[in-house]
């Protein structure tokens, strides 16, 4: 029993110094990244790092230690003397495992990348729930049919190595077949990281294994995880012969000694909300264990706790936590916001009709871009990108201060043709959200009125299941490619997409009575493809981010050049005068900006400003300089096809008709923009506001009383933090908690814990 509690505590001792090795360098990592004029300080990090991983290197170096005592009962072996136990087998063992690890080693290998194809054709085909099932079922028969090769083959492969065995007695040596088939797997496996792209493409069928090369599947929590079990199996081995009662007791409190910096930093995270949030973003690890330590410390499970920075202020009352719905004037204070929300005003007046008519007889076409940020030749954009789209801005109205409503397509994009919040729509926890039939989409409404209804996109998500296609008479998905994707992929269908498009314009019996059509171009999401004939959009600059924003625009060229093609055939019809056509963007892309290079995390500008171009037959061409959300194009596009809308409709926005007509001494009414983006399974719930006169006060919520501040005419970076200054934080804090209390949102939990 004492071999055993030494043992134990040798384990637990070099668990804990692996642990604060992994610690140390998240730290620094964090730091790295972390940008804004408040930035947490080295030690902060780490010692807030170390107090979330300390916990669970416990658990790991302990359960290594059971596991080490149950395979080794008594004095520990170090590795090299596993390998010389190995290789003193008798022949007749050496000859049967030297032949059985490199099988058990490419029966692995196989299995692996086949499943892996299995499920990204699933995902082509069908939604996630039945390409779930199809992969379970054709990965188990997979690896039943492997296995079974590799039985049969094992006589076959001992005779081999057999008859090798009388020029070279290493052919026997189980250690060197099983190394140089590891070996030649990682190689293969790294070959295919290299050779793949994110989308799985490229080298098959290896290519596969690029995936790993996406952001979500980082692959550093699980290097950081082995740092610290490698820690806790050498400890013991390392230690193994030295005597003296001291040993144990000073392991031991090595071990548990950062278990004190866990009790300190479980309240005071509370106190420094910039440290937590540091660490959900930056640290691998840490980010992982501070989820774990929250879902922990959680007593009333409502999935927030009263520890770590986790916003619960009664964690005993399900009902009450940072997520909730605050019901206003009830005195409580459900959302944990620090009071309870004011009831709101009564809702103001409706907007005087427009001072023009819309005419009565309009089409309309809807282009959505994917990933396009601002950086348009029409919005000021000193690189020639967008050379069709500037020619229609030119004719029509932008709106030079448009926002999406989240930053990623599954919870922006359903919302605004919903015409309401994502908190308020009737979706899954899912990454792909999909949106129930319960919802009204604009293209249900039209189409209740006798429009025609026509829509076309290109990627996966798009299929029937995800409820995007609802109200569409015709939903088009000829250009999506055959093979599966996730949200980044190599194919390209701009091409594919517009000609499906025109297609679909040219048929006499699509455009004989008014016609609402929705076109989705998704080229200009990562991963990047080069384009034959493409302007360097390099020049003089350097370094990766310029080569990605060089490969981006690129890729915004093409999709240009694609749309242009759509113009040019809605401008050659005799319908095309009497069409009106809006362009806008699912969301931006982060390009470097607060040290991210990708976007559906947060609500910097770089992800939510958008262009918004509407074009108006008949209406002068202007720029609307005030800010506007996406929020109000369901009331705009209902109001351009004179869809009437029901009494008891909910639409959260408001019709962007007036600003399209309004005359040039008019002035522009201010409104306030509000962000709403739901947590899912990879990114935390994040809320916002923009109010005050434009450009604005932008106010970032994480959840209880963590908010950020910043004043967009004079910081456009959102550097500078003002969110400790309370008498400016005041009055922004309000405006947003009366938005919020007008809303009707509904809790949907996502579907995995996989939060960073």
């Amino acid at each position: 029993m004492i071999e055993e509690l030494k043992r134990s505590s040798q384990a637990l001792a070099g668990g804990v110094v692996g642990a604060t090795v992994v610690a140390a360098v998240e730290a620094r990592a964090a730091l790295a990244q972390t940008t804004g004029s408040h930035p947490p300080t080295l030690p902060q990090l780490f010692f807030a790092d170390m107090s979330v991983l300390a916990p669970l290197a416990i658990v790991l170096s302990l359960s290594v230690a059971t596991a080490h005592l149950f395979l080794e009962p008594g004095a520990p072996r170090s590795p090299s003397q596993h390998l010389a136990r190995v290789r003193a087998a008798p022949v007749i063992v050496r000859a049967r495992t030297a032949a059985a690890w490199p099988l058990a080693v490419l029966v692995g290998f196989v299995w692996t990348v086949g499943s892996a194809h299995l499920a990204r054709a699933g995902l082509a085909r069908g939604g996630p729930i039945a390409s779930g099932f199809q992969l379970a079922v054709g990965s188990a028969a997979m690896l039943g049919g492997l296995v079974a090769v590799g039985l049969a083959a094992l006589p076959m492969a001992r005779r081999i190595l057999a008859e090798g065995a009388q020029t070279s007695s290493r052919r026997l040596d189980p250690v060197t077949t099983g190394g140089v088939a590891f070996v030649v797997a990682v190689v293969a496996v790294g070959a295919g990281v290299a050779l793949g792209d994110t989308g799985g493409d490229g080298a098959w069928p290896l290519g596969i294994f690029g995936v790993m090369k996406r952001r979500e599947l980082d692959l550093r929590p699980v290097a950081n995880l082995v740092v610290i079990a490698l820690g806790a199996y050498l400890a013991p081995v390392a230690f193994a012969g030295r005597r003296g009662a001291l040993v144990p007791i000073v392991a031991a409190l090595v071990g548990f000694t950062p278990l004190v910096a866990t009790a300190v930093e479980a309240r005071a995270m509370g106190t420094r909300p910039h440290v937590a949030r540091a660490v959900e973003r930056y640290a691998p690890l840490g980010k992982i264990a501070l989820a774990a330590a929250r879902a922990a410390t959680d007593r009333d499970r409502d999935g927030a706790s009263g520890l770590f920075a986790g916003g619960d202020c009664d964690d005993k009352n399900p009902k009450i936590h940072p997520t909730a719905v605050d019901v206003p004037g009830n005195g409580i204070d459900e959302d944990c916001s620090g009071a309870d929300t004011v009831p709101p005003p009564p809702p103001p007046p409706p907007p005087p009709p427009p001072k023009a008519a819309v005419p009565d007889d309009l089409n309309l076409i809807v282009i959505t871009i994917d990933t396009l940020r601002t950086d348009v030749g029409f919005m000021g954009y000193d690189k020639d990108t967008t050379p069709n789209l500037d020619r229609l801005a030119k004719e029509s109205v932008v709106f030079d201060r448009a926002y999406a409503m989240a930053s990623y397509t599954g919870k922006s994009l359903a919302p605004m043709f919903i015409g309401l919040y994502p908190n308020e729509t009737l979706r899954d926890g899912g990454h792909f959200n999909t949106y129930a039939a319960a919802n009204v989409f604009t293209a249900e409404r039209m189409k209740a009125e006798g429009i025609l209804t026509m829509g076309a996109a290109s990627h996966w998500y798009f299929n029937r299941w995800s409820g995007l296609a609802q109200g569409f008479d015709t939903w088009d998905l000829s250009a999506r490619p055959g093979e599966g994707q996730g949200d980044t992929d190599t194919s390209i269908t701009s091409k594919e997409l517009a000609d499906a498009t025109i297609r679909l314009l040219s048929k006499a019996e699509n455009t004989e009575k008014r016609f609402f059509m929705w076109v989705h171009f998704f080229d200009p999401h990562a991963q990047y493809q080069p384009h034959p004939g493409s302007p360097d959009f390099l020049g003089d600059a350097k370094g990766n981010t310029a080569l990605a924003k060089a490969a981006y625009d690129a890729e915004v060229w093409f999709t240009d050049s694609h749309v242009g093609r759509v113009l040019d055939h809605i401008a050659s019809q005799p319908w095309g005068a009497r069409t009106a056509i809006v362009v806008t963007a699912d969301h931006g892309e982060a390009f470097a900006e607060h040290g991210m290079n990708f976007h559906g995390i947060e609500l910097w500008d770089a992800l939510v400003h958008v262009p918004l171009v509407v074009h108006l037959p008949g209406v002068r061409p202007h720029h609307v300089p005030v800010k506007r959300g996406h929020i109000d194009v369901a009331p705009t596009l209902l109001a351009l096809m004179n869809v009437p809308v029901p009494a008891d409709a909910r639409l959260r926005g408001t019709s962007l008709v007036p600003d399209l007509t309004l005359q040039e001494a008019e002035a522009y009414v201010e409104r306030d923009v509000y962000f709403d983006m739901p947590a899912g399974p990879y990114n935390l719930m994040r809320r916002g506001l923009l109010t005050g006169p434009t450009p604005g006060k932008k106010l970032i919520h994480f959840g209880a009383n963590q908010y950020q501040l910043f004043d967009l005419a004079s910081d456009p970076g959102e550097k500078d933090d003002l969110s400790t200054d309370k008498e400016a934080l005041a009055p922004v804090l309000g405006a947003f908690q009366e938005l919020r209390a007008r809303l009707e949102e509904i809790e949907v939990k996502p579907e995995s814990a996989n939060l960073p």
